[in-house]
């Protein structure tokens, strides 16, 4: 049985992230993504916070991996329009450059922070890689191979989306199971 003071604690960091999306997400559409990944990022954290206890230092070598494929991922998207293409899908005129880079810079050193509660093996922090597992690898390795089934074409950070796909069986064998 997982304590409560772990429980409380990763809430207050999943809360604290839900707040923090809501205020620098000036786009409804990022709003509609990341909160529902907290969410379920919470849920999958407390009940399998055991097994990512248990397996962490194994774990930690596929998100360091999938840390670095995200770096590649963030400079995929920037170098081939990411910022336009996406909010035109959904209507909405591009996204702000600067805003759009402050927000990946700010979440990736969080996601690093997220490396070091593996290293550590700090349950009270596992949201942090949880959250980058379900939202960052998982959900952006899907969202985009299915954007680019849906253009009909290459959509802004495929290639490094595919290495995601690839990865994501390995990461939940390392860590989930």
């Amino acid at each position: 049985m997982l304590e409560k003071k772990y429980i409380l604690i990763n809430g207050l960091i999943s809360l604290m992230m839900i707040i923090a999306l809501y205020m620098v997400s000036k786009e409804l559409s990022s709003v509609l993504l990341f909160i529902p990944g907290v969410v379920v990022s919470f849920i999958v954290c407390i009940k399998l916070s055991n097994k990512i206890h248990d397996k962490s230092k194994s774990l930690l070598s596929w998100y360091l991996i999938a840390l670095a494929i995200q770096f590649l991922h963030f400079a995929e998207e920037y170098l081939t329009g990411f910022v336009s293409k996406l909010p035109a899908i959904i209507g909405q005129e591009p996204y702000p450059l600067d805003y759009w880079v402050t927000f990946n810079m700010v979440a990736y050193s969080i996601f690093v922070l997220g490396a070091i509660a593996l290293h550590k093996n700090t349950r009270s922090y596992f949201i942090i890689p949880v959250f980058f597992i379900v939202v960052g690898v998982i959900l952006n390795g899907v969202a985009h191979v299915l954007l680019s089934f849906y253009t009909g074409g290459y959509f802004p950070g495929l290639f490094t989306a595919i290495i995601y796909v690839i990865l994501i069986p390995l990461i939940i064998r390392s860590g989930f199971k």
